[in-house]
């Protein structure tokens, strides 16, 4: 069997003396199969060629003539379809043979672009643009700094360095729209935290942006990741007046560009649960999350989002993937052909599924070259020359667009991890009717078989990653190794008693088909805590009431009017039904006024660390509340006192520690007075985490094994000195890690924080688990450690426990 994945190498016979080679331009790499194309490049240097030829080599090698023109070397290729790459010396660059997408466009297949931030060169956007709308992506993500285009109030620059005007109308020249997105509030504005502090000036901001913009837009996401680091970790009723305001201007003037929300780095259960009740999903069009995990993990993802819409009242609300990707080591101009395998397969299968689990848009991450940190997330390489992703993208938009999915095929294998079936609706070019149906085959990471073996229906067609026709063994086996996808044409009638239905990813595909709740007019009157990091520390969880401060606890609310008119409005603060006051306000128009209500902390339980919840209801109307997470400084003994069976560990026991942190980190355990201290010192710039793992004792009293069977969750009393993120991981034996953080500040004090394992989430930074769900009794290890943002930062443990209810 021939191999599918084939390579264009380019050599010199006479070595290339201190040259470089630059392409023309990028366009030139996105080729028509089996028609000749001139691929070009610009040699940079002194050297001198006398005699140049190509090897082409893969499914056959041989050479061909290359033509030097004075400083321009060429390259004239008649290639069937698929991908391919050129090599010289060290360079490589990659070629996609493909047809120009034709037809209506799939809305589905998005890209994330960033061209604003990534790209500098003028020549090298066009050409990414272009190539977007060449081949089938309908939308690119963008970014844009507020405090860019608006450095003083009321005073816009709208192109500035980063040539903002100019790549959004570049867009809306080339046919492909702009989802926009911003995440930071401009210097000339005071802020809480990383927030703009006056709603009343941010909406009018908006409101002109969007009137300037809006017609090249296609979507507008109101802020980014907010419940990490861009939004300062704070809790959602932070971040929700500020897309409140927003929401409500540019729907009072207008703007048809639809809103979304949320736009998350993870699923957070306590931060979304208070979002919904602060009204976020009245306010937007459709919500928008993101995931850097494995393949197989992204329905269950979808899955929790959707069930949390549905328990919000807005099961069928649509949901953007706005950010999906794979990286590759950083360090070279183009990532290694393995990695670049790697990264392909997984952006490709969360498209798959992604398409399956009913996501109405698609965005991998990211169409230019991009390092962070110890990775690069480019799908083009660092001269703009395609990676195996982005050819395996458009196959995936050639294979797909106008297609529903309609269930799984049945089939033995056990190296099939998935068989995803879809059939053609209107306007997909590449099936010819509704007579075949395809199944996208998809191994994973795990098989190691050497081969496929396809035993059902009547099949038509084989395609690889790339899009390369593959023929069936007599048998029909196909070869594949340990990353592999395939595409499969079946007759639909032969394969129709091996089509599984009723699976729960069908459930997700067809929940976004049911009616959809239209929201009602978004009220102009906005409310926000005053929030006070020095008197008050909040994690997304929501905040944290010290044992020290005054009681009753003066607690300002600001009260926004964004109409015209003054407004009166009577307000209603309740916590948990034990305190119920009011206070009645004159707002003027665009103006606020500020409110302080005491706050009776001895008529609540806070100090059981539990939550609870502070509402401020404005003239009885629940879609104008705003609504606090509050959770008492706990004692030791008032954590536990809810919980029926206890068991501390014994975390003194430096033997059952062991070190996990990167090469950059030197981290020190040791016990002081029954205290576990570690000192991690990084000794350069990166990524600086250190997540020590503790070993569970084989003698657990709550169920008589090594793990965390029949327990409901942890108790922790620790502290972190230095400006880190503390964060807790539950690893199972598989290496799949849980997360939970940032579970406390870090500010130097003791903090008792109680953790239910339904809040932990998986990382996707930790090894993929096959059943994407966290399984206690495969617990092993567990892990108090930091993201630290210094050189040197400091956890100390006085006890953890574990306990069920």
């Amino acid at each position: 069997m021939k191999q599918f994945f084939l390579l264009l190498v380019l050599s010199f016979t006479t070595p290339l003396f201190a040259v470089t080679l630059k392409p023309e331009n990028i366009e030139q790499f996105f080729i028509t199969p089996d028609t000749e194309s001139t691929i070009r490049f610009q040699m940079i240097g002194d050297g001198k060629i006398e005699t140049t030829e190509f090897r082409l080599s893969g499914v056959e090698t041989k050479t061909i003539p290359a033509v030097v023109d004075g400083n321009i070397i060429a390259a004239t290729v008649n290639l069937p379809r698929g991908f391919w790459e050129i090599e010289l010396g060290t360079q490589r660059f990659g070629i996609v043979s493909f047809p120009v997408f034709q037809g209506k466009t799939d809305q589905f297949f998005a890209i994330d672009a960033a061209l604003s931030w990534l790209v500098g060169d003028d020549q090298l956007r066009t050409g990414l643009v272009k190539s977007a709308k060449r081949n089938g992506i309908s939308m690119i993500r963008e970014r844009l700094s507020w405090n860019d285009i608006e450095p003083k109030a009321e005073q816009f620059e709208w192109e500035t360095g980063r040539r903002y005007d100019s790549v959004r109308k570049l867009c809306q020249a080339q046919g492909v729209e702009v989802l926009e997105l911003f995440h930071n509030a401009p210097n000339w504005m005071e802020k809480i935290e990383k927030y703009p502090s006056d709603l009343v000036k941010t909406a009018k901001s908006w409101n002109t942006i969007a009137d300037y913009w809006n017609t090249t837009w296609g979507g507008f996401e109101i802020w980014n990741e907010p419940e990490i680091s861009f939004g300062a970790e704070l809790p959602a009723d932070q971040y929700v007046p500020v897309a409140r305001a927003i929401a409500y201007q540019l729907k009072q003037s207008g703007i048809p560009t639809p809103l979304f929300g949320g736009v998350m780095a993870h699923f957070h259960p306590v931060w979304l649960k208070n979002a919904a009740e602060n009204g976020l999903l009245h306010d937007v069009d459709g919500f928008s999350f993101h995931s850097y995990d494995h393949a197989p993990s992204l329905e269950k993802l979808i899955g929790n989002y959707r069930n949390w819409l549905k328990e919000s009242g807005y099961e069928s609300m649509p949901l953007w993937l706005t950010e999906c990707g794979r990286p590759w080591k950083r360090g070279t101009e183009r990532p290694p052909v393995d990695q670049d395998l790697v990264s392909a397969v997984d952006i490709t299968m969360k498209g798959v599924e992604s398409r399956c689990c009913g996501v109405e848009r698609y965005f991998p991450f990211v169409y230019p070259y991009y390092d962070e940190r110890e990775s690069n997330f480019g799908m083009m390489d660092k001269l703009g020359t395609p990676c195996q992703s982005i050819a395996a993208y458009i196959q995936l938009i050639h294979v797909l667009s106008g297609s529903e999915y309609v269930g799984d095929l049945k089939i033995d294998d056990s190296a099939v991890l998935r068989a995803r079936v879809f059939e053609p609706l209107t306007f997909n070019s590449e099936i010819d009717n509704r007579k075949e149906l395809v199944t996208v085959f998809y191994t994973g990471t795990v098989s190691q078989q050497k081969t496929l073996k396809i035993s059902v229906g009547n099949i038509k067609k084989v395609e690889s990653l790339f899009g390369e026709p593959l023929k069936l063994s007599d048998n029909g086996e196909l070869p594949i190794r340990s990353n592999s996808l395939y595409y499969v044409w079946f007759d639909k009638a032969s394969i129709a008693e091996h089509l599984k239905t009723d699976t729960n990813t069908m459930k997700l595909y067809q929940s976004v088909k049911k009616p959809r709740k239209r929201n009602e007019k978004i009220p102009e009157v906005v409310l926000r805590f005053q929030y006070d990091k020095e008197k008050i520390p909040a994690t997304p969880d929501g905040y944290f009431i010290p044992q020290d401060v005054e009681n009753p606890l003066p607690m300002k609310f600001r009260v926004f009017n964004l109409d015209r008119n003054e407004k009166k409005y009577n307000l209603r603060f309740e916590i948990d039904s034990t305190a119920d006051t009011q206070n009645e306000v004159v707002v003027t128009g665009h103006g606020f006024t500020d409110v302080v209500w005491n706050f009776p902390l001895e008529k609540t339980g806070l100090s059981t660390g539990e939550l609870q919840t502070l509402r401020v209801t404005v003239n009885e109307d629940k879609n104008r509340s705003l609504v606090l997470n509050l959770r008492g400084e706990a004692t030791w003994d008032g954590a536990v006192s809810t919980t029926k069976n206890i068991r501390e560990l014994p975390i003194t026991d430096l033997s059952r520690w062991h070190k996990n942190a990167p090469a950059i980190c030197v981290p020190e355990m040791e016990s002081v007075d029954g205290v576990w201290r570690m000192t991690a010192a990084f000794t350069k710039e990166g990524d600086r985490w250190v997540y020590p793992r503790f070993k569970l004792p084989d003698d657990m009293n709550l169920s008589n094994t090594p793990n965390l069977s029949n327990t409901s969750g942890i108790v922790i009393e620790a502290r972190c000195i230095g400006n880190a993120l503390p964060r807790f991981f539950l690893f199972e034996k598989s290496g799949a890690g849980y997360i939970n953080g940032p579970i406390f500040k870090s500010d130097g004090h003791w903090h008792v924080i109680k953790l239910p394992f339904t809040q932990f989430q998986h990382s996707g930074s930790t090894h993929p688990d096959e059943n994407n769900q966290l399984d206690l009794d495969q617990v092993n290890f567990i892990s108090l450690g930091a993201n630290s943002n210094e050189s040197k930062c400091v956890l100390e443990i006085k006890r953890i426990a574990v306990y069920s209810n």
